[in-house]
């Protein structure tokens, strides 16, 4: 009998190639030969390929867990943390959306607490995302923040969040537009902090201006923004047009229709091109009504989450490792590069480490093994392997 700390996996490597069997033992990937014999692997199929681990820069919650939730806490941060990791990624941040100040210095300080104390979290975690409070008040823009908790840049205020956090506040989402915005933007980059512009209506001078302050990113490009636009003067044009810009961008098939994505892949590099789940505790849940974001939303029997009767979408309920193959059929670009678009793409631009992906004989076992369902144009996650210095998953 094959001891327990030894597993073979048969399945093709996300770049390319032959398929293969590949045996890892303790954590390490210690032969790799290639086959056509799938009966002799514990693990994979012919539809099973092996990729990087996953990073999610947008998470608002997921499986009935929300990082909104006052009775937030680091138990039910280490919950949803193991389930994301069932699906991949490795390393995620969680995002906070509008509030009061009382509530979001609260919640700051709930998860700078949990990453202080908890040595995985705090491996998993490398910090914050705030969306808001200094996005546009405007209807469209706005998406599903409440209008009540919007308001202008304030470096006090910041401040009080990011002494919360011990410092873990790894990127900021805001509308250039907002008074001070500027300035704002120029502060924050000297603290180390990244800027994405998002949720916003600002022109191209404006977006030229938070650009040459510092603002490197867009966050779910497309989306959190009017219906009806002025045909040149927007910032999804400059946002394409700009090469200091990087995008985030959500393929879950609601957010943006593949004409879009088609259409951002071809103006963006991929290297500049970062997937996002933007997920919501609803990933996980059944269809029906919930509370999110201080308001009344649907998830429908399709997947899609709107602000209750309205067409507003409201987040999303999609895993980041489903998003990938709508990539890949929008776009027509390679398994390997939209794999980098949810895992090393994101760590460099936002100069986070996450666990390196070598499949070769030797290397740490840092890698997922899912199945494609060409039907349903989905990924089936069937092992997750972490060979890292904080933990050892398999």
């Amino acid at each position: 009998m094959k001891p327990k700390n030894t597993i073979t996996i048969y399945g093709t490597p996300v770049s390319g190639g032959k398929t293969v069997v590949c045996t890892v033992k303790d954590g390490v990937i210690v032969q790799i030969k290639e086959s056509s014999n799938p009966k002799s692997a514990d693990i994979g199929d012919e539809e099973t390929i092996i990729a990087p681990l996953l990073f999610d820069i947008q998470v608002n919650g997921g499986f009935g867990i929300s990082i909104q939730d006052e009775n937030l806490t680091e138990d039910k941060l280490l919950e949803l943390s193991h389930r994301l990791f069932q699906s991949g990624v490795i390393r995620w941040v969680p995002t906070l959306v509008s509030n009061s100040i009382e509530k979001t210095e609260f919640l700051c300080r709930i998860i700078g607490d949990s990453l202080r104390k908890n040595k995985e979290l705090s491996f998993a975690i490398p910090g914050i995302h705030l969306e808001g409070p200094w996005i546009s008040a405007e209807d469209g823009p706005r998406g599903a923040h409440p209008k009540e908790c919007i308001r202008p840049p304030s470096i006090k205020e910041f401040e009080k969040y990011y002494q919360a956090t011990g410092g873990k506040i790894l990127y900021v989402t805001l509308a250039g537009e907002q008074k001070n915005a500027i300035p704002f933007i120029q502060y924050l980059v000297s603290k180390g902090v990244h800027v994405s512009l998002g949720h916003h209506n600002a022109d191209i001078t404006i977006m030229r201006k938070a650009v040459d302050a510092g603002a490197r990113l867009c966050t779910h490009l497309g989306n959190g923004i009017h219906n009806y636009i002025h045909r040149h003067d927007n910032p999804i044009w400059y946002s394409l047009a700009e090469e200091r810009l990087s995008v985030s961008i959500i393929a879950d098939g609601h957010h943006l229709p593949p004409a879009i994505l088609k259409t951002i892949a071809k103006c963006k590099k991929y290297n500049n091109v970062i997937l996002i789940s933007d997920a919501t505790q609803l990933m996980g849940m059944p269809a029906g009504v919930y509370r999110e974001f201080g308001t009344e939303v649907e998830l429908k029997k399709d997947g899609k989450i709107c602000l209750k009767g309205t067409p507003y979408l409201a987040g999303s309920a999609t895993p980041l490792l489903a998003c990938i193959p709508i990539w890949k059929e929008s776009t027509s670009q390679s398994l390997d590069r939209c794999f980098k678009c949810a895992s090393i793409v994101p760590a460099r631009i936002l100069k986070v480490k996450i666990p390196r992906f070598r499949f070769r004989k030797g290397a740490k076992a840092n890698f997922i093994c899912a199945k494609i369902n060409r039907e349903k144009n989905t990924l089936i996650p069937l092992a997750i392997f972490c060979n890292s210095e904080n933990f050892l998953h398999l």
